[in-house]
């Protein structure tokens, strides 16, 4: 019952805030991306890798954009915006003065962000409906037949938001750890960039890279078929490990 006080407090936080905007405008710039690609090229750009069903073909495009690129910067720019409110004006000592537990306030920002990047990916899929309705009159040779996958289409996006989850305890415990606003986005940007760079790496050798916690999204749109189940499940626990350890630091540590 106090957890979802605290959630709700943080809901209203959250209201006119450009961390709450982001939610639309980040999966927004992907779809209109792919959406000026796709009519400036023919479509085959979208299934080089022999995919031919134009629905899928499209979806896995606007994924392999949102995981390897824009999904990681903003999970660094949420948590970095989510505890951001709190750090400036030393807010945080009015919050711990209350009587609510310290816990409650370091899983109430970290369920905050999970949702805005759930809500965020749920976006980016209707934005492929959108995608595929548009195509078809900018570039007559398009043809997005029916039935769409919508089983598919919901299992990937789901998979690759699930992928996240560790990324997003690490990227969460530090933005609340450090009250520098450049620190918790270098950090966010310096892993970005190495998440990358282990893709790339896990394209050649297939080895270990492919479990930087920055890369593990990937592992849904990678060519060979990959266990996503068990990568699911590694994620969730190394995500639940660094979710406990940060709130360990969090409720010990005195807060300026």
């Amino acid at each position: 019952m106090i957890l979802l006080r605290v959630l709700h407090a943080e809901a209203l936080k959250m209201k006119r805030t450009i961390a709450l905007k982001m939610v639309v405008l980040a999966p927004a710039a992907i779809v209109l991306l792919i959406l000026f690609m796709a009519s400036q090229a023919p479509f085959s750009m979208l299934s080089r890798n022999g995919i031919r069903n134009e629905w899928t073909g499209l979806e896995r495009v606007s994924l392999m954009f949102w995981a390897l690129l824009m999904m990681p910067l903003f999970i660094t720019l949420e948590t970095a915006l989510i505890a951001g409110l709190d750090h400036s004006g030393s807010q945080w000592k009015s919050l711990l003065a209350r009587p609510v537990p310290r816990w409650t306030l370091y899983v109430a920002k970290l369920v905050v962000v999970m949702a805005m990047t759930a809500a965020s990916t749920a976006a980016l899929l209707w934005g492929v409906l959108m995608d595929g309705a548009i195509l078809p009159r900018l570039q007559s040779q398009f043809a997005f037949g029916f039935p769409i996958p919508w089983a598919a289409m919901l299992r990937e996006g789901t998979q690759v938001a699930g992928l996240a989850f560790l990324a997003l305890a690490i990227q969460h415990w530090v933005s609340l750890r450090w009250q520098s606003f450049s620190v918790a986005i270098g950090a966010g940007i310096v892993a970005t960039v190495a998440g990358y760079f282990a893709v790339v790496a896990t394209r050649q050798s297939g080895d270990w890279p492919q479990y930087f916690p920055w890369a593990l999204p990937m592992l849904v749109l990678a060519r060979k078929p990959q266990n996503i189940e068990a990568a699911l499940w590694i994620s969730g626990a190394m995500g639940l490990v660094v979710a406990a350890a940060g709130c360990w630091d969090f409720c010990r540590r005195e807060v300026q």
